[in-house]
């Protein structure tokens, strides 16, 4: 009884560790299950020779929008050829595309938004708009339109003093559609509007007539359909034309810049009247933030400044309070046009150039490595990026500049091949040293390591060995394991690792190498002398039986 009750406590505790260990161990990983530690190159994928004034990319990389003077182009974002296009008399400035790329929103220079369902089966030329806006007053430019994920949602500014905003776009289908609720403000002008993924939140700020900045929030703004008041607008604090904002998908941050200081408000579904921002990077006179982005959550910021010429990004930042410094700086000399940084807040994108030097396209973690860099042929100042981090686009207003990159990460492990030994398993004695052979290769990030893991059994025991190969020439690895005695049987995989950390054995993939010591002299050899010791052992015997016989026969004589 007693032997029982030891035995249920001792399953309850195991199942307990197990519980434990499943509820805390954690794993970083952006959407989509992708390790962001296997991130190791970033190839182009293909490159479109257009003028490009505005490019969306749908929040799952399946798809991307690009807007200029003569149409929307819309592309999957594996293929440089449009599925579908729509060519317009005005000229297109801005675009946006839902999550799933099905809705596609694009704004005009005379101040009407054209709206796209269907989008993923549509192709060629396409006749019209599902539906159309009445004219909102003014050009539609790039950075103040914006969509929630479902398409269901738009905020849209850069008309002026006024911010529209509009719900039930999927379902609309007339040719002069009314905003669901619009504001006019007695301000200059809207310069950056920006919506949550699910419509609830949205953020704008621009200039006003003192030339000084501001930044306004709505909280709720999907669930009225008459005007009203932001619930908060920062102006006194801000001495400069807010030209670009981000806002986390759950409303609690926001992220602007201007001619000068990096703001951050948290909270901000909370604040009210005109608050200060809940920490800044504060700059000197000569200093010139550009553009800003953050991730979902509104824990990782990056922004772009122009003086001088580099890359900023800060980490933490809903804990963050007064003036805070970077937690990295990088491209230290390049004057960063536009940034864009996952959901997850692990790869960010920038764009820009060196003075005297071709534009770039940079690629990094946020831990501050570099993933990739590439040299564009034309002046390409926008960036736009896939909610998991792996396709961006890159473009611009000049001819050819239209770019599109993809994330590789390596989750493959090497390849293990034409493994064999000398001597071969049938013919190891005592006295040789078994050198083991193996082909391996890993065609992306590269082999790290090869080891040879082998257990022999003689009549001392079972025991253990691991012996790290070496390369040779061709892929091929080398691995030696000492000699052993007489009638030892030993087993032996290999593992192979790449230099992210991807490994495979042989036993993984169905093999198994086994060897038996066998005696000093070759079985050709062993034979013979067996018959010949077993000859001699009967002669022997028969010679003691004939002794024996006589001995016996003398004794009767006698």
């Amino acid at each position: 009884m007693k032997r029982k009750f030891v035995f249920i406590l001792s399953l309850i505790v195991l199942l307990s560790s197990i519980i434990y260990v499943k509820l805390n161990t954690v794993e970083v990983k952006a959407p989509d299950g992708i390790d962001t530690s296997k991130i190791y190159k970033v190839e182009m994928l293909w490159n479109n020779s257009m003028m490009v004034n505005d490019v969306a990319v749908s929040k799952d990389g399946n798809y991307l929008a690009a807007v200029n003077s003569t149409g929307v182009f819309y592309f999957a974002s594996d293929n440089s050829t449009p599925k579908w296009w729509y060519l317009w008399q005005n000229m297109f400035r801005s675009v946006a595309i839902s999550a799933d790329g099905e809705y596609v929103v694009a704004g005009d220079n005379s101040g009407y938004l054209c709206y796209f369902n269907d989008s993923r089966t549509t192709t060629n030329d396409r006749s019209a708009p599902t539906w159309m806006s009445i004219g909102l007053g003014g050009p539609v430019e790039r950075g103040t339109l914006d969509m929630s994920d479902d398409g269901e949602y738009i905020a849209v500014g850069g008309t002026g003093v006024g911010l529209y905003y509009f719900a039930g776009c999927t379902s609309r289908s007339s040719f002069d559609e009314n905003p669901t609720w619009q504001k006019i403000f007695g301000i200059s002008d809207f310069l950056t509007v920006h919506i949550s993924s699910d419509g609830r939140y949205v953020a704008a700020g621009g200039r006003n007539y003192t030339s000084n900045g501001f930044v306004m929030f709505y909280k709720d703004a999907n669930e009225t359909a008459t005007p009203f008041l932001p619930n908060w607008i920062s102006w006194s604090s801000i001495d400069s034309a807010i030209v670009e904002l981000a806002l986390s998908d759950d409303g609690y941050a926001v992220a602007a810049v201007g001619s000068g200081p990096l703001y951050y408000w948290a909270n901000s579904t909370n604040l009210s009247d005109d608050p200060n921002a809940t920490w800044t990077k504060p700059v000197d006179q000569s200093f010139d933030f550009r553009c800003v982005d953050i991730s979902a959550d509104g824990d990782s910021v990056v922004a772009g400044s122009w003086l001088p010429r580099s890359l900023h990004f800060w980490s933490g930042a809903r804990e963050r309070e007064g003036e805070q410094n970077e937690t990295w700086v990088r491209c230290e000399g390049s004057s960063i046009f536009d940034v864009a940084i996952d959901d997850e807040g692990v790869i960010i994108a920038a764009a820009g150039d060196e003075v005297s030097a071709s534009p770039k396209a940079y690629f990094f973690k946020s831990n501050g490595d570099m993933i990739d860099e590439f040299e564009l042929d034309q002046y390409s100042p926008l960036i736009s990026m896939s909610g998991n981090g792996l396709i961006t686009a890159v473009a611009g207003p000049g001819f050819d500049s239209l770019y599109v990159f993809k994330t590789i990460t390596d989750i493959t492990p090497p390849l293990i091949e034409n493994v064999h030994q000398q001597p071969t398993n049938t013919t190891v004695h005592p006295e040789d040293d078994v050198m083991v052979y193996a082909n391996v290769t890993d065609d992306q990030s590269g082999v790290k390591q090869v080891i040879l893991n082998y257990t022999y059994t003689n009549s001392t025991g079972t025991w253990h060995g691991t012996v790290v190969m070496d390369p040779l020439e061709l892929n091929i690895y080398n691995g030696t394991i000492p000699r052993l005695p007489y009638c030892t049987n030993v087993t032996y995989i290999i593992i192979a690792e790449d230099n992210f950390n991807n490994t495979v054995t042989t036993e993984e993939m169905g093999y198994e190498y086994k060897y038996h010591v066998i005696p000093e002299f070759p079985s050709q050899i062993v034979l013979p002398l067996l018959a010949t010791a077993t000859l001699l052992t009967i002669l022997i015997r028969k010679r003691k039986l004939f002794r024996d016989a006589r001995t016996c026969d003398n004794s009767k004589k006698q």
